[in-house]
């Protein structure tokens, strides 16, 4: 019989609350559409259990996980009532977590500090600790990869601060024998993996792509965030767009451009390519997406999970290029939609050990 996956979030946010709910409401239901993977090596999505969370907002933190993630200014869809945890959350260091200008007025702020983080995680007996914390926390994001490398738990960070991709990470989590999976998770059908799926096509096609740009707008706290913060997101997502065309040089330009409010969880994105095709003659591709955007990110970070669970198991150390390639935005190793999905099907199947 399997084991429970024993996992720990920093930043209890819109995702996180996403990531809750999604795991109760297949927990108790039979239903499985919207799932990639309805088991993973025999893990499915009711073997997730949380064990210890983690943020600086005094309004969540002392709260049960289940409450907390219903704590303004919180805004996901709401699917389900989530029984309660018994996991309470607690400080985490604050660092650069929150941008200054959101600090104190908008988020009344509680914080604590790497070693009780290392505590509660070692008293918790978690296997893995997921980074949740907003776009342009470097700093805090290194605090709980130390935090996670100290008390022996695997580590995904699912936003863009450069963690898996960076070479003295990938050393320390390798030299601990512990598993890394990031950076910035891509979505289950998100703005980015649809964009880089239409230039792959593009580039098998034999197309010249001229130029191309994405812009984004939200409602959810995250897109307030990057209102301050949105250069990291920008380099990661135009990275790998541009990535999927190979020997080819042309403008790109992917941004969120604004936090509006009346859209509460939902993101809407516009995509338009330009490119030239047989003869030079010009080919324009105009794309509308909208999603609820931390239900996007869940439907993603439920196979993630038991993939280092997976990982964990054979004892898989540092950085699983396979799984990254094919959940994240900016991974070590960056490869088309396809070829990642084949790279992970190998993982799962024991041909491939990372």
């Amino acid at each position: 019989m399997r084991s429970n996956i024993k996992v720990s979030i920093a930043g209890v946010g819109n995702c996180a609350s996403a990531l809750v709910q999604g795991v109760q409401y297949y927990r108790l239901s039979n239903d499985t559409t919207g799932v990639t993977f309805k088991e993973i090596n025999g893990y499915s999505i009711s073997d997730i259990r949380f064990t210890a969370a983690f943020d600086v907002d005094a309004r969540k933190v002392g709260k049960d996980l289940a409450e907390a993630i219903f704590t303004p200014p919180n805004n996901a869809l709401k699917i389900i009532d989530v029984d309660k945890t018994g996991v309470i959350v607690k400080p985490g260091p604050l660092l650069d977590g929150i941008a200054p200008e959101l600090a104190g007025s908008y988020i009344p702020v509680v914080e604590a500090k790497i070693d009780d983080v290392v505590k509660e995680l070692e008293s918790t007996n978690s296997e893995i600790l997921v980074n949740y914390l907003p776009t342009g926390a470097q700093k805090a994001s290194e605090a709980y990869a130390e935090a996670a490398l100290r008390a022996g738990v695997g580590f995904v960070n699912a936003m863009p601060s450069q963690i898996a991709t960076a070479e003295q990470w990938q050393a320390k989590f390798t030299k601990a024998g512990l598993p890394l999976l990031g950076d910035d998770i891509q979505n289950q059908l998100g703005a980015t993996v649809l964009h880089k799926t239409i230039m792959h096509l593009l580039s098998l096609r034999g197309l010249k792509v001229v130029g191309t740009y994405q812009l984004n707008v939200g409602g959810t706290p995250d897109f307030l965030n990057l209102n301050y913060r949105k250069g990291q997101k920008e380099k990661t997502k135009t990275a790998a767009v541009k990535k999927m065309v190979k020997e080819q040089d042309f403008d790109a330009y992917i941004t969120p451009v604004a936090h509006v409010g009346f859209l509460g969880g939902r993101k809407r994105a516009h995509m338009f390519i330009e490119a030239q095709g047989f003869a030079g003659v010009p080919v324009k591709i105009e794309v509308s997406l909208e999603v609820h955007d931390p239900w996007n990110n869940a439907g993603v970070m439920v196979d993630v999970l038991r993939l280092m669970k997976v990982a964990l198991d054979r004892g898989v150390a540092g950085p699983i290029y396979s799984v990254a390639a094919w959940a994240f935005k900016n991974p070590p190793m960056h490869a088309p939609p396809d070829e990642a999905y084949n790279w992970l099907v190998e993982f799962i199947e024991g041909k491939r050990d990372n």
